[in-house]
């Protein structure tokens, strides 16, 4: 359904939406600045949508949407309205997502950038819903005013995923590289396409080349874990997860894995090691617990 925009009742268009735009606030403000800048001004949605990012970059997403929630009944305009919609999908409220979304187009002035950002946003959400048609009109929005982000590309190649259309899928993850060939979850999508077609040799260098760019990419390691482990690449996979954990990633599965590959390569002291540090986080992790038990 076309989305019609218009100026909500009682509220000027320069209200909402041609208001002259105001400084940001200068990067030389920390977090407490900006707390301060609140408690002096409440109603300063500038402010409030910069502390907010930065809260979010610390991984402070409560607190970012808080203070969102708070400034946008006295504020509503598109960067607060957009704001708070970008958090909340983010957080996985994709129903409060897709209202804030929806308005923020309502209100969004014209040729307003931000508004490929809310057709991109809007089809990832209907893609994990199951509502492809949907998905595919916001996405094709999107390209419409941006054919070359890499990412929107990939976005449509999982959208293919969905579908089962693996040519379609395949053109779409080779497009996305041919613009950022550092792209990881392009080589991720190419690797998922390939292994459907049969090609399992090259599918598992996609892999690599995934890792290579991003050794933080999960879903490709869980991908390197499972396939690799049954095609016998005991070694490569151990290589690949460790270089998951030098890097500073954490995941229980990834760790239980490293474990139980360094005791059947017969470094059972490597793998007390990694179970040590696992239990630490979670001394309930049944499978961690039965594998130290079989290796004392």
């Amino acid at each position: 359904m076309e989305i019609i925009r218009h100026i909500p009742h009682g509220q000027t268009k320069s209200e909402r939406i041609a208001s002259p735009p105001r400084p940001s606030p200068k990067p030389k403000y920390d977090l407490e600045d900006l707390y301060c800048l609140m408690q002096a001004n409440p109603n300063d949605s500038v402010t409030a949508i910069e502390l907010a990012r930065r809260l979010n970059g610390l991984g402070r997403e409560e607190e970012a949407l808080k203070i969102l929630e708070s400034v946008i009944k006295i504020d509503s305009r598109f960067e607060t309205v957009l704001a708070l919609a970008l958090l909340e999908e983010k957080m996985g409220q994709e129903d409060a997502a897709l209202l804030h979304l929806q308005e923020a187009l309502l209100i969004a002035p014209d040729e307003q950038p931000e508004i490929f950002d809310i057709f991109k946003t809007l089809g990832n959400i209907y893609v994990r819903r199951g509502d492809f048609d949907s998905a595919e009109d916001n996405y094709f929005k999107a390209y419409r005013m941006n054919s070359e982000s890499d990412v929107l590309l990939v976005n449509l190649g999982t959208l293919c995923v969905q579908r089962s259309d693996w040519d379609q899928a395949l053109e779409r993850f080779r497009a996305a590289l041919k613009i950022n060939v550092q792209n990881d979850k392009a080589w991720v999508g190419l690797a998922i396409g390939h292994r459907m077609k049969g090609d399992l040799e090259l599918s598992w260098a996609n892999l690599e080349t995934a890792l290579e760019y991003n050794p933080l990419n999960e879903v490709a390691l869980t991908l390197v874990t499972d396939w690799g482990i049954h095609a016998a690449k005991d070694s490569r996979v151990l290589e690949l997860i460790r270089q998951f954990l030098v890097e500073g990633g954490w995941n229980e599965r990834f760790s239980l894995a490293f474990s139980w590959l360094s005791w059947r390569r017969g470094d059972a002291d490597i793998a007390r090691l990694e179970l040590e540090r696992l239990l630490a986080v979670n001394p309930g992790n049944a499978q961690a617990l039965e594998l130290a038990s079989q290796i004392k």
